[in-house]
């Protein structure tokens, strides 16, 4: 057999899982920020930032007012610890700013879920990257370890499969 792996994929799959059972477990793991930031939100954001509260905080980050609009980030996920916090905060916003359904047979709502699908993407290694041997094999144990490994959270395949067949097929070889 020769398999492929998608690492982007591979890694997303594995962030999401990480990141799903911290939501769940309310406890997303967070780091503090050295400098927190501050961040201008406008009234629509600012009112489903405090009816969401909880979610935003499960999801990992720590936000508190500052007075008027303002308000500071003083701790982000520790797997989004490389992603401008701003950004993830308005996004998280942006996705909880409708209703929230729970689904019978769903973990999670879809939006919720939606949320840790792009953090799994912003936070996953980029598909060109190059890894490290030490880091390949960290990745191929961490798949190793997981149960559901199949496809990632947008639903693209984490790898593929050719048999000895195919491959002796690339190379104009049938059998023998």
């Amino acid at each position: 057999q020769f398999i492929v792996i998608d690492q982007h994929a591979a890694h997303e799959r594995l962030l999401y899982g990480q990141l799903l059972q911290g939501f769940l477990a309310a406890r997303v793991p967070q780091q503090s920020l050295l400098f927190p930031v501050t961040v201008e939100l406008t009234p629509t954001q600012a009112e489903t930032l405090e009816r969401r509260v909880e979610e935003v905080t499960a999801l990992g980050l720590q936000v508190e007012p500052f007075g008027e609009n303002t308000w500071v980030i003083k701790g982000v996920p520790s797997l989004m610890r490389h992603v401008e916090p701003i950004g993830l905060l308005l996004e998280i916003l942006d996705a909880l700013r409708g209703s929230i359904q729970q689904e019978s047979g769903r973990p999670v709502p879809q939006a919720i879920d939606d949320v840790l699908a792009s953090m799994a993407c912003k936070a996953a290694v980029k598909a060109g990257n190059r890894l490290q041997p030490v880091e390949m094999l960290a990745l191929l144990a961490r798949m190793e370890g997981s149960p559901v490994f199949s496809h990632c959270p947008h639903g693209r395949p984490v790898m593929k499969i050719f048999t000895a067949q195919e491959v002796e097929r690339w190379f104009h070889r049938h059998g023998g």
